[in-house]
């Protein structure tokens, strides 16, 4: 078994997300909870997940309903966008995350 193998990583990461998203329940509020980053960065230049939870939870869903999915909120930005970490974090306030540190994202343009 190799130890390091970034691409192997990579691809079970990947995997991983599949999993955790493949529930139909979940899909709906992964993508209420991606709607609500695009919309958030859009409106205040940068966003975290603190702030896509409030908002999906104003949205009449359980954002804790995502569990391990809730890691695929930042991916899958719409054309022609892609999310960009700030190189920034913060230690999250709500309370079910203990304190977390989660990272402020933004949104920038694809090169393709």
């Amino acid at each position: 078994m190799t130890l390091f193998d970034l691409a192997e990583a990579e691809r079970r990461k990947a995997e991983g997300i599949a999993i955790a998203i493949s529930p139909a329940h979940r899909q709906a509020v992964l993508a209420a909870a991606q709607q609500a980053a695009f919309d958030l960065a859009q409106r205040h230049g940068e966003v975290d997940s603190d702030m896509v939870a409030a908002r999906v939870e104003s949205m009449g869903f359980d954002y804790a309903t995502l569990g391990n999915a809730a890691g695929a909120t930042f991916r899958n930005a719409p054309h022609p966008y892609k999310w960009v970490w700030t190189g920034r974090a913060r230690a999250s306030e709500r309370v079910s995350t203990h304190g977390r540190v989660i990272r402020i994202w933004r949104l920038g343009r694809s090169v393709e």
